[in-house]
């Protein structure tokens, strides 16, 4: 009898055993009905890489008293850090960056062509917001919050020589969206772009040889296209099984 019931036992365990297997085999949990999906939830860090152009204008500058214009392009580059929740299909995330730019232009007066009038942005900083829908492996969002830069305005006069330089930390907002791709459970590949509005600025200062400077409404925006790459610190998560 105890050998009967032992053979019984031992029949039910190898049955278990195989039936875990299975399950784990077709990807499902041994927790129960639930099965693992690709999760964007978790705090990541990463980098970017790109290109960026800036659309500068100045209504007036008192030296010369006429409209100076500094768009230019350049090179772009940083990193980031942030946190995503993803509820169902919906992620919602908060991300800080910092990217150094190459940002800069030289604007020769109309007036005296011994002038040039400069505007460098080589530091940019934001806080956003961030919602997407996510199908899988891969993540499209729309972001948007704080943006901050140092500007750096110019100008110099060869002829004298004179020159003067104000550098101002310029408060604004961001927009933008992207698409991610997941490589790997931890690793994401993505394309990001932003708009960035510094807003409308009054300058006041002194040149080397203490003539005033005045610019009236210093108007500067930044817009960039940047691949990332991201790595999250991946946690397993599970769903029920329809």
């Amino acid at each position: 009898m105890k050998f009967r019931f032992g053979v019984l036992g031992a029949t039910l365990v190898i049955a278990s055993c195989a039936s875990a297997s299975t399950a784990m085999a077709d990807g499902y949990s041994p927790r129960g009905a639930y099965a693992p999906f690709v999760s964007w939830t978790g705090f990541y860090i990463g980098g970017h890489v790109g290109a960026d152009w800036q659309d500068v204008d100045w209504r007036n500058v008192n030296l010369t008293g006429e409209r100076v214009n500094n768009d230019a392009s350049g090179f772009i580059g940083g990193g980031q850090v942030g946190y995503n929740q993803q509820f169902g299909n919906i992620v919602l995330g908060v991300e800080a960056s910092l990217s150094g730019s190459t940002l800069s232009d030289d604007f020769r007066s109309g007036v005296n062509p011994a002038v040039t009038y400069s505007t460098d942005i080589n530091t940019i900083f934001t806080v956003t917001g961030r919602v997407g829908v996510a199908a899988d492996k891969w993540l499209v969002y729309a972001k948007g919050g704080y943006a901050g830069a140092q500007v750096d305005v110019s100008g110099r006069n060869a002829a004298l020589p004179d020159s003067f330089s104000i550098d101002d930390w310029r408060n604004g907002w961001t927009v933008g969206g992207g698409l991610e791709y997941k490589l790997t459970r931890n690793f994401s590949l993505g394309l990001e772009y932003s708009f960035i509005d510094l807003g409308s600025d009054h300058l006041h200062g002194t040149t080397a040889q203490a003539f005033p400077v005045n610019i009236v409404d210093h108007d500067a925006q930044v817009q960039s296209v940047t691949a990332r790459l991201n790595w999250q610190f991946y946690r397993d998560d599970y769903r029920p099984i329809k």
